[in-house]
């Protein structure tokens, strides 16, 4: 399968804030060029079927200490990171599994 990582995400993370207000604040945490791919076929009818619509895969370089509580930000969206898996175990690629949040 041919990667073409294209597609320039930023992936952030919560942090406590610095000041006196309580709650958190988003945070990038690193840029990364991804190739997205989003569900087809088979795929896409059993997300519906189970609820899950606007789900997306963003396969990126393998990058140390990504964790499932990170979000995706691409395209003016904001994805919540649902699985990441380290392709093969090789250390090469990540796929990462996200579902769209709508625009409140």
């Amino acid at each position: 399968m041919a990667l073409h990582f294209k597609h320039r995400i930023e992936i952030m993370e919560l942090k406590p804030n610095a000041g006196p207000e309580p709650g958190e604040a988003e945070v990038l945490f690193s840029k990364a060029w991804a190739d997205i791919k989003t569900m087809k076929g088979s795929e896409y009818n059993n997300a519906v079927m189970a609820g899950n619509v606007g789900k997306s895969r963003f396969i990126i370089r393998y990058m140390k200490g990504i964790r499932a509580s990170m979000k995706i930000k691409y395209n003016g969206l904001t994805y919540d990171i649902e699985s990441i898996t380290n392709d093969d175990e090789n250390n090469h690629t990540i796929t990462m599994i996200a579902k769209a949040k709508l625009p409140a």
